[in-house]
């Protein structure tokens, strides 16, 4: 099951059947291939579109804060799986043009 956003202040849910490949070939160092989707995280179990919001959420506010507004707009997620979120966000370092010197 993967998480969306909701439609019309209900949670949906999407069950995606996808297809999977086989190599026989003794030298093929993977074994299964899975379909892959661009609007789906390899493993994930939410859809990108509903990640970032709930990056968006989570960056916004504290995390214990975070889990309870994302269950009010119907994406339950708990504070820990926010945590990671944030954790896996790359954020660039910005280094200041303006020197310090002391």
């Amino acid at each position: 099951m993967i998480q969306d956003l909701p439609i019309a202040d209900q949670p949906v849910s999407l069950l995606l059947i996808s297809r999977k490949w086989f190599c026989d070939s003794p030298a093929c160092p993977v074994k299964v291939f899975t379909e892959r989707y661009d609007w789906l995280a390899p493993h994930g179990r939410r859809t990108l579109r509903a990640e970032h919001i709930l990056r968006q959420i989570a960056f916004s506010t504290s995390c214990l804060s975070a889990q309870k507004v994302a269950q009010s707009v119907h994406l339950p997620v708990s504070h820990d799986t926010l945590l990671t979120i944030i954790r896996k966000t790359s954020i660039p370092v910005e280094v200041s043009p303006f020197p310090r010197s002391r």
